[in-house]
């Protein structure tokens, strides 16, 4: 005997949801035709829709099998006067219920940055960081900082952004010269405000072209731990554009030490910090020139910071303290995938999507990627049923069984956090309902995605416009 383990698969859009068409066979008449997106269920005995797929009664000769559909994503039946048929819509094998071996569904979510957290910040002044934590430092957080001394901050950036920018790893380490001390008999070294520090390691972050498209600082300070606070942004940012938020103002880096935003010296209660977001936009061709081969990126950007001495030892003294806050999370069910499925699973239909670009127009490429509303830049929402389909004899003389993987396209919304959409969920429901009442043996399970780190609070607004400023 020999089995072979590879399931064929077949990519089906249902971004337009269930079909109302109901008891026709598909195809005999203009209006008994699915449009691109629509997805219907087909009885296999008489080959008419079915409006519901599960059955009220298991004894119901209907209930045993069923075929998908959905509508054909080409606009045009004919290319020329001697081809045809390119709007036959798309269906699977028979499915039959007891040979249902298994069936999930992959909620998209939208990716989260990366987000660390240095000094006194509302997220570390509720969360205080341990070294236990990976990428967290339990050091000081509201540390004084002296007059006559210079203070490093080494950051590091790492993922695959960074590596197909530069080649390698970034990593910086800044510094903040807090001035001279005030001549005295004795010229004791006396605390400073800690903005000094932060807002000049921010400034010479932003000033970075290396790495300033990767990680974007947010300076925050406060006096009174932590009931009224202030952000202070790069000179680009919008500040009216920022939320209002209670107890918190917004203001720029260039504002400190000025009239509207003295710097009076060190105060008792004076605590400031930094927050690294991750930030990475990724430049990408358009719908025109699409190609198969074109590279996206999914993995978000992680961010590592400590306090250093001038030699580069983080080990020499107390240092700052360090948490993270979102270790960064890869998005989910992107247009990028879902394009490159349907366009892969219509391959195995001889619908290809040419390389060259007039053959492309001719053949209707990009309906491929582009009808029943599928676009790149969205979220779509995933159900997979694989089954079997027994071969009881062929030419080699062994027995076994070929299998299918079926995956239907449903659009998504990613601020669900990992829950069906309302059309994934109607057809989810209705392929479990099928499966539970026709063979209570099938395998129905489903894929959980974590709770996002865009819930967590406190949150310091990251602005919508991050271009760096050389």
């Amino acid at each position: 005997m020999a089995y072979f383990n590879h399931a064929y698969r077949k990519t089906m859009v249902a971004t337009q949801g269930i079909s109302p068409l109901s008891g026709v066979q598909l195809g005999t008449s203009t209006a008994n035709m699915l449009t691109a997106g629509q997805l219907t269920w087909i009885d296999p005995n008489t080959f008419t829709v079915r409006p519901v797929l599960n059955s009220p009664s298991p004894l119901d000769p209907s209930c045993c099998e069923v075929i998908i559909a959905t509508g054909s994503l080409m606009a045009n039946d004919k290319i020329g006067p001697f081809a045809g048929g390119y709007l036959e819509s798309n269906k699977s094998k028979t499915i039959k219920s007891r040979y249902a071996s298994r069936m999930y569904a992959v909620p998209a979510n939208a990716p989260q940055n990366y987000i660390l957290n240095v000094g006194v910040t509302p997220w570390n002044l509720l969360n205080p960081p341990s070294s236990s934590e990976p990428g967290e430092t339990a050091g000081t957080c509201c540390k004084q900082f002296l007059c006559g001394e210079t203070y490093y901050l080494r950051i590091d950036v790492k993922g695959s952004p960074v590596l197909r920018t530069l080649n390698h790893n970034g990593y910086e380490t800044l510094e903040a010269y807090t001035g001279c001390c005030p001549v005295t008999p004795l010229a004791t070294p006396t605390p400073v405000d800690p903005r000094r520090v932060f807002i000049a390691w921010a400034q010479q972050l932003r000033q970075n072209v290396l790495l300033n498209q990767f990680a974007y600082p947010i300076v925050t300070f406060t006096n009174d731990n932590g009931l009224n606070w202030k952000y202070y942004y790069p000179e680009e940012v919008v500040l009216t554009s920022l939320p209002v938020i209670p107890g918190v103002s917004y203001l720029h880096y260039s504002t400190f030490g000025t009239p509207a935003d003295p710097d009076l010296g060190y105060q008792a209660g004076e605590c400031a910090g930094l927050v690294l977001n991750g930030a990475y936009v990724e430049t990408k061709f358009g719908n025109c020139t699409f190609q198969v081969s074109d590279f996206y990126e999914l993995e978000p950007v992680r961010i590592y910071a400590s306090e250093v001495d001038y030699t580069g030892s983080p080990c020499e003294f107390q240092s700052l303290c360090v948490g993270v806050q979102c270790y960064g999370r890869q998005s989910n069910g992107i247009g990028e995938t879902v394009v490159r499925d349907v366009v892969l699973s219509e391959a195995y239909r001889q619908n290809h999507l040419a390389t060259d670009l007039r053959i492309r127009e001719i053949t209707q490429g990009y309906d491929l990627y582009q009808a029943a509303g599928l676009s790149r830049n969205a979220y779509y929402d995933r159900i997979f049923i694989q089954h079997n389909v027994p071969r009881l004899y062929n030419p080699t003389g062994t027995f076994d069984n070929d299998q299918y993987l079926i995956e239907i396209i449903t659009p998504a919304n990613p601020a669900l956090n990992g829950t069906l959409g309302a059309i994934g969920t109607t057809i989810y429901n209705q392929l479990v309902a099928w499966l539970t009442s026709c063979e209570s043996s099938c395998i129905v399970d489903s894929i959980p995605l974590g709770v996002a780190c865009a819930a967590s609070t406190p949150n310091v607004p990251l602005p919508a416009v991050t271009s760096p400023v050389i």
